[in-house]
């Protein structure tokens, strides 16, 4: 803008003849630094313009395909630390959820707070068994073996179900739904906290098996929805969004998580005082859950065209050879 217009030495002169004897620029010095800061206000002003707030689908690829591969080269003894880890997340925002609407909040706020386990684990980094569906992409493309996939799976799995399990576990003994009267005990009183739990988790193991399934297949289309949306997302702000709004959506509606639920049907047997044989039942719904869960992350991904054409492709591969 002034840069150009001071390139010209006519126009330059005829500047530098106009101006006052005395002023804020009155040597010829002061303005070749007041144009150079001008220019740089420009440039940066540019810059801010040309920032964009989020990665380009291909740079998503890019993205996804790399945590994946690292995921599948990630060292079982870490999957499992790493998972116990992200049990210990989502059982927090279970518990969140749980105080929510024990005070009367409603779904739609438990939903939000409950969020704080998929952020923690996004932001932090853990390995969630859910969010991990994801790394079907990579072993449908041979960027790794389905035997690393599989690996990957059980590990997470096993170590998301024991962090849940401690958390459960740990914060039934400290009372925090009523006064513990023993390791299965249950608590002295059931009431307020303990009858929600309760509540919460014959609700859930009254689902059929069927039920059960279809509510974990679109539990899940959500949660890879938000990871997908963090790994988009370039500012920590913004993955914190990403996380909350599909959370939300899922836990308002009424989806079934089979993570959260290895939290919030264990802890309502806790209080209500069920031997090691009775707490076998969470299995009835976890079970379906868990397929409903990897069903939902399959479908929500494949269904994308660009993934249709690369099967599509491998297919032909495979004839060909």
């Amino acid at each position: 803008m002034l840069s150009a217009v001071f390139n010209d030495d006519d126009n330059w002169k005829e500047f530098l003849c106009r101006l006052p004897d005395s002023g804020v620029v009155d040597t010829e010095i002061g303005i070749l630094k007041f144009i150079n800061k001008i220019n740089k206000w420009g440039t940066n002003m540019s810059d801010m313009r040309s920032y964009d707030p989020k990665l380009t689908f291909e740079e998503l690829g890019k993205t996804i395909s790399k945590l994946g591969i690292k995921k599948a080269n990630t060292k079982p003894w870490q999957l499992l630390l790493l998972g116990i880890l992200a049990g210990l997340y989502v059982s927090i925002g279970g518990h969140l959820f749980l105080v929510a609407l024990n005070e009367g909040a409603g779904k739609i706020v438990g939903g939000a707070v409950f969020s704080v386990g998929l952020i923690l684990v996004v932001i932090a980094g853990a390995e969630l068994f859910t969010g991990n569906v994801l790394m079907l992409v990579g072993a449908v493309s041979r960027r790794y073996s389905v035997r690393k996939l599989i690996t990957n799976w059980i590990f997470v799995y096993l170590g998301n179900f024991i962090g849940a399990m401690a958390y459960t576990y740990l914060v039934y003994r400290a009372g925090y739904f009523g006064e513990s009267t023993g390791a299965f005990g249950g608590v002295a009183e059931i009431e307020g906290m303990g009858a929600l739990v309760v509540a919460v988790a014959g609700k859930k193991l009254s689902l059929s098996f069927g039920s059960a399934v279809i509510r974990g297949i679109f539990c899940n289309m959500l949660v890879v929805i938000a990871v997908i949306m963090a790994a988009m997302a370039k500012d920590i702000t913004a993955k914190i969004i990403c996380c909350i709004v599909p959370v939300m959506a899922f836990v308002a509606i009424g989806f079934e998580h089979c993570i959260a639920n290895m939290f919030l049907i264990p802890i309502g047997l806790f209080v209500e005082g069920a031997s090691f044989a009775g707490h076998m039942a969470i299995w009835g719904n976890i079970l379906p859950v868990t397929i409903g869960n990897i069903v939902g992350g399959f479908l929500i991904i494949f269904i994308h065209p660009n993934r249709i054409r690369q099967i599509g492709s491998l297919l032909k591969t495979k004839k060909s050879r």
